[in-house]
């Protein structure tokens, strides 16, 4: 299992950007090997965002960016950012804090 961690700095509508990565992550969702999603938002940068997606292998990601319908989505995606920053990561380590 691989986690995608991408960060993307919004500078276009902030409201079409979230519509568009709506569209963008139900289609993502379709490919084989796509695992769990998460989209985060900094509290102290509005116009940050970072999203985490699951994957079974690096090799299941590389399948989806480079089927047909991943490219359209990053065309409409391009205009409203200014960065946008992935990678693969690996687990290492995993705790669960429990209160008490």
């Amino acid at each position: 299992m691989l986690t995608l961690i991408n960060e993307f700095t919004v500078t276009g509508d902030v409201d079409e950007f979230l519509a568009v990565l709506e569209d963008f992550n139900k289609y993502m969702s379709t490919q084989p090997g796509s695992g769990g999603y998460r989209l985060l938002r900094s509290t102290r940068r509005p116009g940050v965002f970072v999203e985490l997606a699951d994957w079974e292998s690096a090799e299941a990601h590389q399948a989806a960016v480079r089927s047909e319908g991943f490219l359209p989505l990053v065309a409409r995606l391009r205009p409203l950012v200014e960065k946008s920053v992935p990678d693969l990561y690996e687990t290492l380590r995993v705790e669960e804090t429990v209160a008490g």
